[in-house]
């Protein structure tokens, strides 16, 4: 596999770096400032150009012509888009643009696949995603995320809530007006496909699916998340403190949220860009220094029940966290770009965020993905249990024009053992399939496959789909 990586900064340098580890990838990076490529160029194992990403001359020289993937990483959005449009003029099969304007993100938010881009990845964005994740989900086991976070996989242990799962059948705890679904269940290192009847027992580690909103109201339901409105706490006003607003605001309990930042207009900017509807109440905009102990104190820091430090200083992202956790502060949140994470949890840190890192593990699912079925309409893979003998992936398709499934109920189609269709991406909408729903051109659908080799969405049908397939058709004509 092919892939040219342009602008070698933080996050194109551990993506460059991640992807030319991968067996069969060969890698070519572009950048326009030399001295940058001599400092990297023996740490990564790819071929380095000097000159404009955007450049035709550069493209074909990096073998845009043949490439399998393109990745814009420079700091300009712009530049990011205009390369990925140059590359696949050229050939560049797929493209993935680094874009952080949130304005951008919005506006164009259904324009991305119009100009031949096929992802979209923003490292503020993401990393404000993983944070909710973490302050949602601070005990669970294991978090997928598909979709662009629109879609969880989230893992719970039964034995955390016995009363509520043990001895009763997957029917009687799921039911169906609940917006979520139980793809897979983990029993003493077997993994279970639950239909109806599945009777859940203490040692099960179940897996649910949907938004994360229907995942939170699941949870609190079962008494494993606090009704509670939570305090939340954050040092430092930037584009994550931004997008994590949103979030929390969208996916927690009305959370009251105190953001401390020092840069005056900064602060304001944030202000303007948050402070209204239903944000209005929920926020208090603070400017000052988080590394104020009077402020913090004045703020009752011992209060929260969450706090997290997103400034641009790695050592200030470290000594206030340390405060915190000697004020008791359960969960503590580190932004760290820089300072290697093992050296900040030897410190007691546990809870470590690296932007650079969230997104490169992101890019890297997606070139698993194509590396999996190049030529397929695979978008990513995650493997969500692997066994002595099992082996269960959740496989997200793009539904093209050529599929066998196309506009037929799920009910007359017969699938493989071992399949289950976990959920349907239609526009803005999530569907958790019933019997009566339909995939059709366009629609992004999440897969989960037990032991199969599935490289292609026809991959999951029986052999008997062609013959069903006639009768359905026929009926139709009729």
């Amino acid at each position: 596999m092919k892939i040219i990586v342009v602008g070698i900064g933080k996050i194109g340098y551990t993506i460059a770096k991640l992807l030319s580890e991968k067996r069969n990838v060969h890698v070519t990076v572009i950048d326009n400032n030399g001295t940058v490529i001599d400092n990297v160029s023996e740490q990564i194992d790819a071929i380095f150009l000097l000159g404009n990403g955007a450049s035709e001359k550069v493209l074909i020289e990096a073998g845009a012509k043949d490439a399998d993937l393109i990745i814009s990483t420079t700091n300009a959005d712009e530049l990011n888009i205009l390369c990925c449009i140059m590359a696949e003029r050229l050939g560049t099969k797929h493209s993935v643009a680094r874009v952080r304007n949130p304005e951008y993100m919005l506006e164009l938010n259904n324009l991305w696949k119009d100009l031949g881009i096929d992802m979209i990845i923003n490292p503020e964005g993401q990393t404000a995603r993983e944070i909710s994740r973490i302050l949602r989900y601070p005990s669970t086991e294991k978090i997928d995320t598909f979709l662009g976070g629109r879609v969880e996989l989230v893992s719970v242990r039964v034995a955390d809530t016995p009363g509520y799962f043990i001895g009763k059948s997957v029917s009687n705890v799921f039911k169906k007006n609940m917006g979520i679904l139980l793809p897979v269940v983990e029993r003493e290192n077997e993994a279970f496909i639950p239909n109806g009847d599945f009777i859940f027992k203490e040692s099960d580690i179940i897996k649910i699916l949907g938004r994360p909103s229907r995942i939170m109201k699941f949870l609190i339901q079962i008494k494993r998340r606090p009704k509670k409105a939570q305090e939340v706490m954050v040092i430092g006003g930037g584009k994550i403190t931004r997008y994590l607003v949103e979030l929390l605001n969208r996916h927690m309990n009305k959370p009251i949220i105190k953001i401390i930042e020092k840069d005056r207009v900064k602060c304001e900017a944030l202000f303007d860009s948050l402070s209204s509807g239903s944000l209005e109440n929920r926020c208090l905009f603070i400017h000052g220094d988080g590394t104020n102990e009077e402020l913090l104190n004045a703020e009752e820091i011992d209060k929260m029940d969450a706090f997290i430090c997103l400034t641009d200083r790695d050592e200030e992202n470290v000594f206030i966290s340390l405060y915190a956790l000697r004020r008791s502060v359960k969960n503590v949140i580190t932004k760290v770009n820089n300072i290697h994470q093992n050296m900040a949890k030897d410190l007691g840190l546990e809870r470590i965020i690296t932007p650079q890192s969230i997104t490169a593990n992101t890019v890297s699912r997606y070139v698993d993905g194509l590396i999996g079925a190049l030529g397929s309409n695979i978008k990513t893979i995650h493997n969500i249990f692997s066994g002595k003998n099992e082996n269960v992936e959740a496989i997200e398709f793009q539904v093209n024009e050529k599929s066998k499934c196309l506009d037929i109920p799920l009910k007359d189609i017969r699938l493989k053992e071992g399949i289950l269709i976990g959920c349907i991406s239609r526009g803005s909408e999530i569907i958790i399939p019933s019997g009566e729903t339909e995939m059709h051109i366009g629609d992004s659908v999440i897969i989960i496959s037990k032991n199969n080799d599935i490289h292609n969405l026809d991959d999951i049908l029986s052999d008997k789909i062609e013959i069903l397939q006639d009768i359905f058709n026929n009926e139709q004509g009729e």
